[in-house]
């Protein structure tokens, strides 16, 4: 799961303890300390968060994209889901001229 979180303490060994917009609080070994927020991917069920940069996000989303268009899957006229994928990916490096 993604959900925008902040900081609200930090743990006996110095680990940021965050709280997602949806209200989780989870661990987050890899918080920035120069931040009041960041996207963070997580198991719904699990204790920990990963921070995820946007510019790692705009990454994954352009390699399965491409990889949807390589596979022949999606000829013709993309969904509006695809579209709005490709935007959001649009500048990432292995883009590869997604439109």
């Amino acid at each position: 799961m993604l959900d925008l979180a902040i900081s609200i303490d930090t743990d006996a060994r110095g680990t940021s303890v965050i709280e997602t917009n949806g209200g989780k609080k989870l661990k987050a070994p890899r918080w920035p300390q120069d931040c009041e927020f960041q996207l963070v991917a997580f198991n719904p069920s699990g204790k920990v968060g990963d921070v995820i940069t946007t510019e790692e996000l705009a990454e994954d989303m352009s390699c399965a994209l491409r990889t949807l268009q390589e596979s022949g899957l999606m000829i013709g006229t993309k969904p509006d889901w695809y579209k709005r994928l490709a935007y959001y990916a649009r500048g990432a490096s292995s883009n590869g001229g997604m439109q």
